[in-house]
C-alpha cells in the first residue's frame, strides 16, 4: 500500500485522496451475495425464538376499592398457583382469598401491583383447596389482562364455571371481570422473556403502546421516536412479545448491510467489509439488543451512517462536480444525526465528533482548492458552512421535534410544541437526578474492560441446578482486542496521517469522553453501545495493516474472526435466555467475578 502523503507538515492534512478511491467503493456481485447472506443471517439470529406471537388482549380494570368478583371451579380443586398478568397504569393493590363453601374465606395473597410488571406474568405460590377464589380491588390503579390458576404438576389452568361479581360495583369500570379469564390459553404456567417483557421493556415497549391507543406515556426520559419505531411492531402483530421487539429485530438486521455500506467504503476491499461485518455478527451486544424491546439498537444503526457520511464528505473532492455531491453526505450525516438525537441524548455526543470531522475535511477543501489554483474557494467554504447551520441545526431539530407528535396526542394534558423546551428541562432534571443505586451500573471507565455487564433477565422456577439469563455483554476478543486494536491504530493512524483512523478515533472520544463528566451519576455498560462498531471497524484496520506487512498476517486474521465467532457460541446462552446447568454458568461464562447472571 502506498502511505505517501502530501502537506505531511501539517498536523490537518491527514492522507490523500488516492488514485483509485472511486472504484475501490464500487459494489461488485460479489458484495450484494455476501450482505444477503449476512442480513439473512443476521435476521434468523435476531427473530428466533423473539417471543410469543400471542398475548391477552383484553383487560378489567376495577372503578372503586372493593370492586371484584369471585370465580367458581364448580368443585373442590387444589390451587398451587395465581399468575396474573398485569397492563399499563399497574398501581393500587389487590387481594385475593379462598374458601371450599363460599362463605368462610382465607387470604390466598396480597398484591401490590407495580409499573415494572406491565405485561408481565406474575406468580403467587401457595397450596389451597378451594371451590371459590375472591378476587378484590383494594386500590385501584391497575389493568388485569388475565388471570390464572394451576394445580401442581399441570401446565393447564384449572377450569372455571362460573364467575361473578362481587363487592362494590362502581359502574366505572372498564370492561368487567369475565374478560380475565376469556383468554386462558395465553396463560402460561411458568412466566419467562417468551410471555413477559424484561428490563427497560417495560419502559420503551410500553411507551409503544401507549402511544397506539393514546394513553398518558409513561415514560418520558427519553426522546420518542425509539418509541414511535418500535410501535410499529405493536401495530402490525399487536401487544404482544413478538410484536414489541419485532423492530428491534428490524433495527439490528438493518444494522448489518449499513455497517457494511460503511466498511466497504472506508477500506474499499470487499475482503474487509466481509471480515467487519462478520465480527458485528458475532458480537454479543448486537445480539442482545436485536432481541428486544430497546431502543438503542436504532440510535446506534443511525450513529453509523451520520459518521460514515461525514467521512464520505471529507473524501469528496471539490472539483469536478464533487463540490454539489458533497452537500449530499452531508445532508446525510445531519438527517441521521437528528434521527440518533431524536432516540437519546447520549447520541448528541457524536455531534461534537462531527463537527471537528467536518472543520478537518472543510480545511483540507480549502488547501486544495489553493493548491491547485481553483476559482471560488473561499465562497465555496462560507457556502458549506451557511449549508451546515441548517442541515446540522435546523434538519436535526426538526426532525427530533416532529419525533414529539405521537407524544403530544398521547398526553391527556392540552400539551403542545410550546411545551417542548419544558420537557427538554424535565428530561435534563431526571438525568441529572437519578441518584438511586443499581447493583448492576457501572461506571464509565470500566466500560472498556467490560466489568460489569448488565443483568437483564433471570429466569426463575427453574429445575434444581438450571439456570437462565440474558444479560447485556459483548464478545471479549472484539471489546478486550479492539480496545488495543484501537489504541495500536492510533500511533500508527497518526503517523501515516489516515483518514480512517482520524474518523474512528474523534467519533470513539466524541462518544466516550462526555461521559467523563455528564451528570448523571447511575450509568450502565450499554452506554458504551456506540462505542462498538468502532472498536470492530479498529480491529479490521489492525488486520489490514497486519495482512499487509507480516507473512502470516492472513491467517492471522481468519484466527482471529474464527475465535471470535467461538466465543459467540459460547456467551450464545446468556446472550439469548437459553436454559443451562448453573454449574456451567459458574464456571464456564463467568469468567470475571464482577459478572452477575
Amino acid at each position: 500500500m502506498d502511505w505517501r502523503i502530501d502537506d505531511r507538515s501539517s498536523p490537518l492534512s491527514f492522507g490523500t485522496y488516492g488514485s483509485g478511491e472511486r472504484g475501490g467503493r464500487r459494489w461488485t456481485r460479489l458484495d450484494w451475495i455476501l450482505i444477503a447472506i449476512l442480513t439473512l443471517v443476521s435476521a434468523l439470529a435476531s427473530f428466533h425464538d423473539l417471543g410469543n406471537r400471542s398475548a391477552p388482549q383484553t383487560f378489567w380494570k376495577p372503578g372503586a376499592s372493593g370492586e371484584g368478583f369471585v370465580v367458581d371451579f364448580g368443585e373442590a380443586k387444589a390451587v398451587d398457583r395465581l399468575n396474573l398478568y398485569e397492563g399499563p397504569g399497574a398501581t393500587g393493590k389487590s387481594k385475593i382469598e379462598y374458601s371450599i363453601d363460599g362463605t368462610n374465606w382465607q387470604t390466598y395473597a396480597e398484591v401490590e401491583h407495580k409499573v415494572n410488571r406491565a405485561f408481565t406474568w406474575k406468580s403467587e405460590d401457595k397450596h389451597a383447596e378451594a371451590r371459590y377464589m375472591r378476587y378484590t380491588a383494594v386500590a385501584t390503579g391497575f389493568r388485569l389482562y388475565e388471570a390464572a390458576f394451576f394445580s401442581k404438576g399441570s401446565d393447564e389452568p384449572i377450569r372455571i364455571a362460573d364467575i361473578k361479581p362481587a363487592g362494590t360495583q362502581s359502574g366505572s369500570a372498564e370492561g368487567s371481570a369475565d374478560l380475565a379469564f376469556d383468554e386462558q390459553s395465553e396463560a402460561p404456567y411458568r412466566p419467562d422473556y417468551r410471555n413477559s417483557m424484561y428490563f427497560d421493556e417495560i419502559y420503551h415497549g410500553r411507551t409503544a403502546y401507549e402511544f397506539i391507543e393514546k394513553m398518558e406515556p409513561y415514560e418520558n426520559t427519553h426522546p420518542p421516536l425509539g418509541k414511535v419505531i418500535l410501535s410499529l411492531g405493536v401495530e402490525w402483530f399487536g401487544m404482544t412479545p413478538y410484536g414489541w421487539r419485532f423492530m428491534a429485530a428490524v433495527g439490528g438486521t438493518a444494522m448489518v448491510p449499513v455497517f457494511y455500506w460503511a466498511a466497504r467504503g472506508l477500506f474499499k476491499r470487499t475482503r474487509y467489509a466481509f471480515i467487519g461485518t462478520l465480527l458485528l455478527l458475532f458480537e454479543g451486544f448486537h445480539l442482545v439488543h436485536s432481541r428486544m424491546a430497546n431502543v438503542d439498537i436504532f440510535g446506534v444503526t443511525f450513529t453509523i451512517v451520520m459518521f460514515y457520511a461525514m467521512y464520505r464528505y471529507g473524501e469528496t473532492k471539490w472539483r469536478g462536480g464533487g463540490f454539489g455531491k458533497g452537500f449530499g453526505y452531508l445532508a446525510l450525516s445531519g438527517v441521521f444525526f437528528g434521527c440518533a438525537a431524536a432516540v437519546k441524548w447520549n447520541y448528541l455526543y457524536g455531534g461534537a465528533g462531527l463537527a471537528i470531522l467536518f472543520f478537518l475535511s472543510l480545511y483540507r477543501h480549502v488547501r486544495e482548492a489553493k493548491r491547485d489554483r481553483e476559482p471560488g474557494a473561499a465562497k465555496k467554504a462560507i457556502l458549506t458552512v451557511l449549508a451546515c447551520v441548517v442541515l446540522f441545526g435546523a434538519v436535526p431539530v426538526g426532525i427530533y421535534a416532529a419525533s414529539y407528535i405521537p407524544y403530544l396526542k398521547a398526553t391527556k394534558a392540552e400539551d403542545s410544541y410550546k411545551d417542548l423546551w419544558q420537557y427538554q428541562k424535565n428530561m435534563y432534571h431526571y438525568h441529572k437526578g437519578v441518584k438511586e443505586k443499581h447493583p448492576y451500573s457501572s461506571k464509565w471507565y470500566t466500560w472498556p474492560i467490560m466489568q460489569r455487564p448488565v443483568w437483564y433477565y433471570g429466569g426463575k422456577d427453574l429445575a434444581k441446578g438450571d439456570a437462565q439469563s440474558i444479560a447485556a455483554i459483548g464478545n471479549p476478543l472484539i471489546w478486550w482486542g479492539g480496545l488495543l486494536a484501537m489504541l495500536a491504530s492510533w500511533v500508527l493512524g497518526f503517523l501515516r496521517r489516515d483518514r480512517v483512523v482520524l474518523t474512528l478515533g474523534v467519533m470513539y472520544l466524541s462518544f466516550y469522553v462526555p461521559w467523563m463528566v455528564a451528570p448523571r451519576s447511575i450509568t450502565f455498560l450499554y452506554h458504551y453501545f456506540p462505542m462498538v462498531p468502532l472498536l470492530i471497524l479498529s480491529i479490521v484496520w489492525m488486520l489490514r495493516h497486519l495482512e499487509e506487512r507480516w507473512r502470516y498476517g492472513r491467517e492471522f486474521t481468519w484466527l482471529t474472526v474464527a475465535a471470535a465467532g467461538v466465543l459467540l457460541v459460547w456467551f450464545y446462552p446468556v446472550l439469548t435466555g437459553m436454559t443451562i446447568s448453573r454449574e456451567w454458568m459458574n464456571i464456564g461464562i463467568r469468567w470475571l467475578p464482577s459478572w452477575g447472571f
